[in-house]
C-alpha cells in the first residue's frame, strides 16, 4: 500500500524551490501570477510536490531535491543581515563564497549593522525555526562593552526585564537570561534565549548605558573560534548537531570568555584556599599538635610571670608622691627585709616572726 504524499502550503513550495521568500510568494499568489493545475492559486492553498502542476507566469516550477547548506560567518561591523537593502548598504551575502551565491540563503537570526560576531546562514527553513524559536531553549552569548562602568546593583533588574515599545508601537517584554561581570567594569557577558530586535542595546539604554561594541560568540554549543572578521565557511553535520547538544548550551569551560575570580569581581585579592574543618589526621600528627599546644601554653605562662615580676620591681622603686593641696603624703613603713633579713617569700607569718626577732 502506497503512503500518501505530504501536502505543503503553496508559499512554502515556492520558497523551497528557491523562487522567492514566503512573504513574496504570498504577494505573487494575490496578484494571480501563480496557477495550480491550470487554475489561479489562492492564499493558503496546499499542493503535493511532484503531482500538482504549479506554474509562475506560465513557467512550470518543480521541487528538485537539494542539499542543506548551513554557513557560519564572523560578521564584521558595518554589514546588514538582509538580502537586499534599499539604502545600498553592504550586506553579509556579499561575503559568502561564490559557490553558494546561486542558492537562496537567509540569515538565522540577525545582528544589527553595528554588531559583529557569529552568524548562521542557511537555506533550511525548518532548521532556522528550530534555532530561533524560544521553545528550543538555545542560549546565545554576547560580549558587550559599555560607555561607562556597570553598576552591579542593576543586574537583578536586567534579569527581571522591562516592557518597551517597538517600532510598530507594540509592547515587547525584554529581559536577559544571565549577566556576568568581569574585572573590567565596562565589560559584560550577556545571555539571551529570545531574539527581539536590538534587545541588548534597547534594554541597556533604558538604564542609561550606551553599547560601544557587541559581539556574539556562541549559539547553543557552537562557538566562534579562529575566524577573522568577514570569513565564512560551511558547517559539518557534527557542528550542526552541536547547536542542539545538551539543550544547546555549551559548558562554561568551552566558553571563549573565562569565568573570572569572584574576589576579583569585588575588587579584592583572592584569598588562600581554606582547609576543611573535618580534615582527618593520623594519631602521630595529633600527638605532635597536642605537644606543640602545651609548649605554647608554657611559653605564655612564663611570659606572664616575667611581666608580673617586672611590675612588682617597678612598684618597689616608685618615688614618694608629692604633697598636693595641703595634704601630707602617706608615710611608708620601713621594710625590715631590706636591712636585716635574707630575702625570701613574703607572707604574713614570716613578716610577723621577723619583726618579733628584731625586737
Amino acid at each position: 500500500m502506497e503512503t500518501p504524499k505530504e501536502r505543503i502550503r503553496l508559499q512554502k513550495f515556492l520558497s523551497q524551490a528557491e523562487i522567492c521568500s514566503r512573504r513574496a510568494a504570498e504577494k505573487l499568489i494575490a496578484e494571480g501570477a501563480v496557477t495550480v493545475n491550470g487554475r489561479a492559486a489562492e492564499l493558503g492553498q496546499s499542493v503535493v510536490p511532484g503531482e500538482d502542476d504549479v506554474r509562475l507566469n506560465g513557467k512550470k516550477i518543480s521541487l528538485e531535491p537539494r542539499s542543506r547548506i548551513v554557513l557560519m560567518m564572523n560578521k564584521p561591523r558595518g554589514c546588514v543581515c538582509t538580502n537586499l537593502d534599499p539604502h545600498d548598504a553592504r550586506t553579509v551575502f556579499e561575503l559568502i563564497p561564490p559557490e553558494y551565491a546561486a542558492h537562496k540563503l537567509f540569515c538565522v537570526g540577525r545582528l544589527d549593522k553595528d554588531s559583529e560576531g557569529l552568524l548562521l546562514i542557511t537555506n533550511d527553513g525548518d532548521l532556522a525555526n528550530r534555532i530561533i524559536h524560544p521553545s528550543s531553549d538555545i542560549l546565545k552569548r554576547y560580549e558587550v562593552t559599555l560607555n561607562r562602568d556597570f553598576d552591579p546593583a542593576l543586574a537583578p533588574r536586567l534579569l527581571k526585564g522591562a516592557k518597551l515599545k517597538n517600532e510598530n508601537g507594540e509592547d515587547e517584554f525584554l529581559r536577559f537570561a544571565n549577566v556576568i561581570r568581569f574585572p573590567d567594569p565596562r565589560k559584560l557577558e550577556i545571555h539571551l534565549k529570545q531574539g527581539r530586535k536590538r534587545e541588548i542595546r534597547r534594554l541597556l539604554e533604558l538604564f542609561g548605558f550606551f553599547v560601544k561594541s557587541l559581539v556574539r560568540f556562541q549559539i547553543g554549543g557552537l562557538i566562534l573560534k579562529k575566524m577573522p572578521p568577514g570569513d565564512c565557511r560551511k558547517l559539518s553535520r557534527k557542528e550542526i548537531d552541536s547547536i542542539f547538544a545538551s539543550g544547546g548550551n555549551a559548558s562554561a569551560t568551552r566558553s571563549r570568555l573565562k569565568k573570572p575570580n569572584r574576589a576579583a569581581l569585588r575588587g579584592e585579592k583572592a584569598s588562600a584556599r581554606k582547609l576543611s574543618v573535618h580534615k582527618k589526621i593520623s594519631p602521630r600528627e595529633a600527638l605532635r599538635e597536642r605537644e606543640a599546644e602545651k609548649r605554647r601554653e608554657r611559653a605564655k605562662e612564663k611570659a606572664r610571670r616575667i611581666r608580673e615580676a617586672e611590675r612588682e620591681r617597678a612598684a618597689e622603686n616608685t618615688p614618694p608622691t608629692k604633697e598636693i593641696s595641703g595634704k601630707k603624703p602617706r608615710e611608708r613603713a620601713e621594710n625590715p627585709w631590706r636591712t636585716s633579713l635574707r630575702p625570701h617569700r613574703k607572707n604574713a607569718r614570716t613578716r610577723n616572726y621577723a619583726s618579733r626577732r628584731r625586737k
